[in-house]
């Protein structure tokens, strides 16, 4: 980055924080004078937030122009990741893991996947506001075999009265990250909003939880906008979800008067 002499890792963190949170900030100096070499490295929580920090150069922070530009270490990450699937072995493999009970924690993870192999990472996801875990997260094998293994074998396993949604994760040079589920499942791009209303659809299958009338319809509208189903396929419930307005039809009842006595 292109940076003014006097910026600080305050400054960098509040300026990025526009676009996603921020795990680390750290600036480069001379060794000699400790002065800023208007370089800095920017490291997200989120690899989302990486091509809308990207998107950022141009803007001037402190007065000065900024250019953002993905580090070569970021680089030669994903080319390694990519060169790992494509050999079909060796190397870390990210899963998906979704459709989770509430209460299920990352040791509970843990014990459950570490059978097929040495993990690196578990991650899951949790509300930034009441720390209840959000039913999903993801888990980072040290081999691909171990992953791909543990993949066949507990998707659809039963946890906690849910079965598990286990998918494989692929992350595009773009910033992009897609999942792949077993059985002939569809690719899904989370970094669309089809993709994450498909998403939900899978995560709904098998836990009890009826998806919203607004979101299968919608899901349904955008497929038919890609060109995946023909318009004459789709329900009405979608045909209303492709006007301007929808009307929704409310899930709810109320009960009154139930302890009223009787008059005479």
């Amino acid at each position: 980055m292109q940076l003014a002499a006097r910026i600080r890792p305050r400054d960098l963190e509040d300026f990025f924080s526009a676009v996603g949170k921020v795990r680390d900030v750290r600036i480069i100096s001379d060794r000699n004078s400790r002065r800023s070499k208007g370089i800095a490295y920017v490291e997200f929580c989120e690899i989302q937030s990486v091509p809308l920090a990207i998107g950022l150069t141009g803007q001037r922070l402190l007065g000065v122009p900024i250019i953002v530009q993905a580090s070569q270490a970021e680089k030669n990450r994903l080319a390694a990741m990519a060169n790992n699937l494509q050999k079909g072995s060796g190397g870390p493999m990210r899963l998906y893991v979704g459709s989770l009970h509430f209460n299920i924690t990352e040791d509970m993870l843990r014990g459950i996947f570490e059978p097929f192999g040495k993990i690196d990472n578990i991650v899951l996801m949790k509300d930034s506001d009441t720390g209840r875990s959000k039913g999903y997260g993801f888990i980072t094998f040290s081999d691909s075999e171990c992953a791909r293994r543990a993949l066949e074998q507990l998707n659809g396993f039963e946890l906690a009265g849910r079965p598990m949604r286990v998918g494989q994760v692929t992350e595009r040079p773009d910033g992009g990250t897609d999942i792949t589920f077993p059985d002939g499942d569809q690719e899904l791009d989370l970094g669309s909003a089809s993709g994450r209303l498909q998403l939900m659809a899978k995560l709904a299958e098998g836990s009890g939880i009826q998806l919203p009338t607004a979101a299968a319809a919608a899901q349904a509208a955008a497929l038919q906008l890609n060109g995946a189903v023909p318009l004459g396929a789709l329900n009405p419930a979608a045909l209303t979800a492709l006007s301007p307005a929808l009307n929704l039809a409310s899930q709810c009842f109320q009960l009154s008067s139930l302890f009223t006595p009787p008059t005479m």
